[in-house]
């Protein structure tokens, strides 16, 4: 297990010190990220206050993670489809 250390990451112009035990550029990477996805949202919505800010860009987080992990599982059933015919193919001609 990685040793706990503490990332200060900045978030729509505050600071936040937060207890992690991955890399620190890793943890700032991701507060990059929705501190990108936040700005998204203000950027439309500028009077919106900071709490529903927040519960969308986790939303819309959410969403591509759900998107991008049902992406993956089809690539892999494509794969293991693909990879099926070609053995079957193979086993076919092999008794021919």
């Amino acid at each position: 297990m990685a040793k706990e250390q503490h990332v200060t990451v900045t978030i729509m112009g505050r600071n936040y010190t937060l207890r992690a035990e991955e890399d620190s550029q890793y943890v700032r990477m991701l507060a990059a990220y929705v501190d990108d996805k936040l700005q998204e949202i203000a950027k439309v919505s500028p009077r919106m206050s900071t709490t529903r800010l927040a519960i969308l860009a986790a939303i819309n987080i959410a969403d591509e993670y759900h998107k991008a992990e049902q992406g993956a599982g089809r690539n892999l059933d494509e794969e293991a489809d693909e990879t099926l015919d070609r053995i079957l193919q193979k086993l076919e001609t092999g008794t021919k």
